[in-house]
């Protein structure tokens, strides 16, 4: 059985044309409009619109477009996630990264050593760890009130034990032993 929106079996070639021009006008459909753009004569376009039955064929072409734009947009926020939750893994790692290296370097120079200039800064860090949790929890529909740092926080303030048990909380909710 053909689709409404389809040519039907006592529709002619001629008349699903006029139809068609009819369905894809959209908004601005209508039957003088049609007439006007393939310069028929009003009555008789209005004439086929009743014995083919635009109206509702049209209302059903309409319902299926729709359907089928919802089915993608649906995928294209299914792909949107799951490329915002690999970012968001990704920018955890480099941040889990950045930490290993910055405890590293503190623990060289805890005898009163400078930390190089070209680590990545606490603070960064800090931005980086938040926007990627964040960016994840929103992807897999979860809350926003779980781990979360501050931009204001100050990792430069913290004690060589702090940074380790930091390094370790992340490597435990990363499941890294």
């Amino acid at each position: 059985m053909p689709n409404l929106w389809d040519q039907q079996p006592k529709e002619s070639s001629r008349a699903f044309a006029v139809f068609v021009v009819y369905r894809d006008l959209g908004l601005r459909r209508s039957c003088n409009a049609v007439s006007t753009q393939l310069n028929k004569n009003p009555s008789s376009v209005l004439e086929l619109s009743k014995r083919h039955n635009w109206q509702e064929r049209v209302r059903a072409w309409d319902a299926h477009v729709d359907e089928e734009t919802q089915k993608e947009q649906i995928e294209a926020v299914k792909i949107m996630k799951q490329r915002q939750i690999a970012l968001a893994l990704k920018a955890q790692r480099a941040v889990q990264k950045g930490l290993s290296k910055l405890i590293k370097q503190l623990d060289t120079n805890s005898a009163g050593g400078r930390i190089s200039p070209y680590t990545i800064r606490p603070d960064a860090l800090s931005k980086l760890l938040d926007t990627g949790c964040r960016l994840e929890r929103l992807n897999r529909d979860e809350p926003e009130h779980s781990l979360e740092f501050s931009q204001g926080s100050k990792f430069d303030n913290l004690s060589l034990e702090e940074c380790e048990n930091l390094r370790a909380l992340i490597a435990k909710a990363e499941g890294i032993k």
